[in-house]
Order: C-alpha cells, then sequence, then structure tokens
C-alpha cells in the first residue's frame, strides 16, 4: 500500500512539474516601426491585428529596453478654460452674425499646447433654425485663412433635446473668427462664447473612411445592416440621406445584438434638403470596437450611403532619430520605469506624421505570459486524479485478491 501511494505521489508531481516547466514562445512575435525623422513625440497608430493584442503589447528598443508610452484618448490631457483678450460681436457687411475673438495664452503656454479649441457659444435666436459656421483663422503676417473641415460645421436649434452651440477647431492661432450662414430659420445672434483647450484624439480627424452597403435587415422594418471586413475601431459614420429629409436622429447599433450590448440613439442629427442647399451626414460616436452596425430610421427615411469613419488605437511615446523601436505583441507587457502622464502637456500631438507598423517576425525579446502554479496545473489535473484512481484501483484489486 505505502508502495502504491508513493508511485502514485511521484506520478502526480511529475506531471505537474512538466505542466509548469513548459513555456510556449510560439505566440511571441513583434512589429518593427517605421524610424522616426526627428526626436520628439511620437505617434503609433495600430492596424486591426495589433489593436485586438494590444493588452500585453510594449514597445522596445534595438537593446530590448521597454520605453513609457501612453495610450492616446480623449480625457487624457486636462483641458484648459483659455480666457478672451478680445471680443467682438455683431453683423458683417452683409448681415450675417459674426464674432471675433483672440486668446489670452497662459503663461509658460504656447498655441497648440492643446490640439483642438471647444468653443461653447451663447446664441439668441427665434426657433427654430439651422447654420453653417464659416470658421477662419489669422495666419502669421495678417489676413485670414479659412477652416475647410471634412464635413462643414452646423450649429442648430430645432427642439430643446435637439440642439448643438458648441464647435471643435484645431488650435493653430491667437485669433479667430465665426460667421454664421442661415441654412433654415433665421440665423441667431452671437451673444458670447467661451473656450476650453484640449487635447481630444477623436475630435481630429479619421484616418480611415471605409465605404459599406447596407443591407436590409430581415423582419425589422426601416433597419439596416452594414458588415466590416475586420474589427474595427469606429468614432464615427458619414451618412447620407435621400432627400428630401428634414433633421432626425437616427438610431445607431455598433456590435451584436445583445442584452449586454443594446443600440443607443446619437446625439447628432442628419438631414439632406437640396431646396435649403443643406444638408448634414455627420455623426460623431464613441469609439466602439465592432464589426457590424445596425441603423434604424424614421419611416419615410432611407440611406443613400453610409461611411464608416474609423480611428485606430494610438500609442504615443519619446523617440530619438536614429534609433530602431519595435512593438511587442503576444505575450506579458514589459513595463517601463514612470509615468509620462505626469508630464505637464503633450504638444503638437497632431503635427507630427504618424509612424508605421511593419511585417510581423519572431520575438527573441518576448515574455510569454506567465501563470501560476494552480494555473498551469489545472489543465492536467483530471489526468493526475485518473491515474491516481487507476493505480489506487489496482493496489485495492490486489489486497482483496490476497488471500487470508
Amino acid at each position: 500500500m505505502s508502495r502504491a501511494g508513493a508511485l502514485c505521489l511521484a506520478s502526480s508531481l511529475l506531471l505537474i512539474s512538466l505542466a509548469c516547466s513548459r513555456e510556449d514562445r510560439a505566440s511571441l512575435h513583434r512589429r518593427p516601426i517605421s524610424p522616426t525623422p526627428a526626436s520628439g513625440w511620437a505617434r503609433l497608430p495600430l492596424d486591426a491585428d495589433a489593436q485586438r493584442q494590444v493588452k500585453g503589447a510594449w514597445i522596445g528598443d534595438a537593446p530590448g529596453r521597454s520605453i513609457p508610452f501612453l495610450e492616446a484618448r480623449e480625457g487624457l490631457w486636462e483641458s484648459r478654460s483659455l480666457p478672451l483678450e478680445i471680443l467682438l460681436t455683431g453683423k458683417d457687411s452683409e448681415g450675417r452674425s459674426t464674432a471675433a475673438f483672440s486668446l489670452k495664452v497662459p503663461e509658460g503656454w504656447r498655441v497648440g499646447e492643446r490640439e483642438t479649441l471647444r468653443l461653447d457659444l451663447d446664441l439668441e435666436g427665434t426657433a427654430p433654425w439651422v447654420v453653417q459656421v464659416k470658421a477662419e483663422r489669422e495666419r502669421e503676417g495678417g489676413g485670414f485663412i479659412a477652416y475647410d473641415p471634412v464635413s462643414p460645421l452646423h450649429l442648430y436649434y430645432l427642439t430643446p433635446s435637439g440642439s448643438r452651440h458648441t464647435l471643435d477647431l484645431p488650435w493653430d492661432s491667437h485669433r479667430y473668427r465665426l460667421t454664421l450662414l442661415a441654412s433654415q430659420g433665421a440665423a441667431p445672434r452671437i451673444r458670447g462664447l467661451s473656450v476650453r483647450a484640449e487635447t481630444r484624439p477623436e475630435a481630429l480627424e479619421t484616418e480611415l473612411a471605409l465605404d459599406g452597403t447596407l443591407m436590409p435587415e430581415p423582419g425589422k422594418p426601416r433597419t439596416w445592416r452594414l458588415t466590416l471586413p475586420d474589427t474595427e475601431r469606429v468614432v464615427g459614420l458619414d451618412l447620407l440621406l435621400a432627400p428630401p429629409v428634414a433633421p432626425l436622429r437616427p438610431e445607431i447599433h455598433l456590435g451584436e445584438n445583445t442584452e449586454e450590448n443594446r443600440g443607443w440613439s446619437c446625439n447628432d442629427l442628419v438631414w439632406n434638403l437640396p431646396a435649403l442647399n443643406t444638408k448634414a451626414s455627420r455623426i460623431a460616436l464613441a469609439p466602439v470596437q465592432a464589426k457590424t452596425l445596425t441603423l434604424t430610421l424614421p419611416e419615410g427615411a432611407t440611406p443613400l450611403s453610409v461611411r464608416i469613419l474609423v480611428r485606430r488605437q494610438t500609442l504615443i511615446f519619446p523617440a530619438e532619430a536614429g534609433q530602431a523601436y519595435a512593438l511587442h505583441l503576444g505575450g506579458e507587457s514589459k513595463r517601463a520605469p514612470g509615468s509620462l502622464g505626469a508630464l505637464p502637456s503633450i504638444r503638437t500631438l497632431a503635427a507630427t506624421e504618424p509612424l508605421t507598423l511593419r511585417a510581423s517576425e519572431p520575438d527573441d525579446q518576448g515574455i510569454p505570459h506567465r501563470e501560476t502554479t494552480d494555473q498551469r496545473a489545472r489543465p492536467w489535473m483530471p489526468w493526475v486524479a485518473g491515474l491516481a484512481l487507476l493505480v489506487l484501483g489496482a493496489v485495492a484489486w490486489r489486497l482483496f485478491r490476497q488471500p487470508e
């Protein structure tokens, strides 16, 4: 009996030790990063494959030292109210509502200390109204140059719940001028405005605009579905509706429709009114990793086309010119000492050209996933228990067969 018990114990320990000693490095790989032309902050947008593995990712230099990095996201850097040096409001020579203002930059700051200016306008007018905003900033040497966004800037007040009085502009000047062009109703008067400086990567231009085909959803009236080739980080839509259609708020769902993952009504309105020479198609969404999109519109509204706006997850790190860097994936992250978040700010984030990831290669500097002894032994435990039962059964059988 004691010999059999010893055998069982030895077998169990052998199997557990084999399980504990296994180290799978096959999943480790790295993606070389394109070199940066100058030292400073570098932006590294991730592709769909790298985004799926970002949880354990780390950036290393050629000797394998971990380089500190930050993940670009809204709210990463605290926003700052900017006082106005000058604010002039009124009407231009054509009778259009206008405002000109200059910013007082806080001590120690410069233009572009944050990438985005968020304007909150105090408007007075008779609803309903919709206006397109012509935004200009003063260039060096004098004279104004217009800001030409991909999608026109609109403000509107149709109902208390269907209104927008805020704008996002790039911070690349001291002085700005706004002009309101009426699309529906009479343009309101600009009574005042306040400005905050923010680093909001989601407010920057999207990196990808993916065209898709909306297919009617079977069994669901006024609902269409679109499926992307791969899971992407969706930050908005460019939805063009068949005219004429007045401003409406679509219901959008990203991802599979489950109890845990419900759809929502977006905050933006879209419309298409050729008779009034106005349309709006841009819808901003909180970043969501999704492969499918479901769109529901009110009765009578029909989508003509849709583009999915994608902003890839972006890593920001201090890079030296001429140094080789790589993104390590597939294993545990290698911590870098300190925290970049303690720095006061990251300037000209949007001005730097993004770096790119190259093809995957084996990673001899990667760190395999580390598991506790219990976790590593757990897959083997049924086999150990089965072997122990067999040994004990054999011993019991021999005992029963022994003559008294």
